[in-house]
């Protein structure tokens, strides 16, 4: 039985620390990768471009706009006549045991289905540790996708500044309400060390200021948010072979 044709889609702007190990993770699942550069000024493109089944298109100096910039991404996608769409980011890297449980799904367990949902693990401050309270316990998003049944695929707009917080929400995604949670995990260092998180919340902040929302974003750096837990932060630990010790 052949493993479906998968492209990843990839939406990057400076993500050199982790770009690396994330088309690595998924090299053996994805025949084709797809890149749109939004102005990199580190070296995340000479990175992707060391890789041979990538395809990157570049761009700069636009204004933001991550629903626009997710349905360039699909586009380039579906040139390559795929089975399956994969959404991914720069600094998300999938679990060392992907390929088996993908390959079950796939083609054993749910062929037919539509939509897949991924749980993301924040990792947080160290190698192995995830932080687990409040939101952080709870996310799943919808990133891989079966085009068989699919007619209209596309990222919409989205009621944030820019279309931030861009997915797979179209109300034409067909089995979007009938979405099968995978077993595959995201390891999401969007969130790692300190540094991080500040500039995020800053990031965020610019775009969408005073969101009440959002809680302005407070559970990126904090543990007083309505989205953090009411019991403080919560961290968990991940078994070996499913981190990666070196990053």
């Amino acid at each position: 039985m052949n493993f479906p044709k998968i492209v990843a889609m990839y939406r990057v702007k400076n993500e050199e620390r982790w770009i690396e190990k994330s088309i690595q993770s998924i090299l053996d699942i994805c025949s084709t990768i797809v890149v749109l550069d939004d102005g990199s000024s580190d070296s995340t493109l000479e990175i992707c471009k060391s890789f041979d089944n990538v395809i990157i298109q570049s761009q700069s100096n636009l204004p933001f706009d991550e629903a626009r910039d997710r349905n360039i991404i699909l586009k380039m996608a579906m040139k390559e006549k795929p089975d399956y769409v994969f959404e991914i980011d720069g600094d998300e890297i999938l679990a060392s045991n992907s390929y088996d449980i993908f390959f079950d799904e796939l083609t054993v367990l749910y062929p037919n289905i539509d939509v897949f949902e991924l749980q993301f693990l924040y990792m947080w401050d160290k190698p192995n540790q995830i932080r687990y309270d409040g939101i952080f316990s709870r996310t799943w998003q919808k990133r891989l996708v079966n085009l068989k049944n699919q007619t209209e695929l596309m990222f919409e707009n989205t009621p944030y500044p820019g279309n931030m917080h861009s997915g797979f929400s179209s109300t034409n995604t067909v089995g979007y309400d009938r979405s099968v949670p995978s077993k595959v995990k995201i390891l999401h260092y969007g969130n790692y060390d300190q540094k991080i998180r500040e500039e995020k919340f800053e990031f965020y902040n610019k775009i969408d200021p005073n969101n009440k929302l959002t809680d302005e974003y407070r559970h990126i750096v904090s543990d007083d948010s309505k989205f953090s837990g009411e019991e403080g932060l919560i961290y968990k630990f991940l078994p070996d072979g499913v981190f990666y010790p070196n990053l």
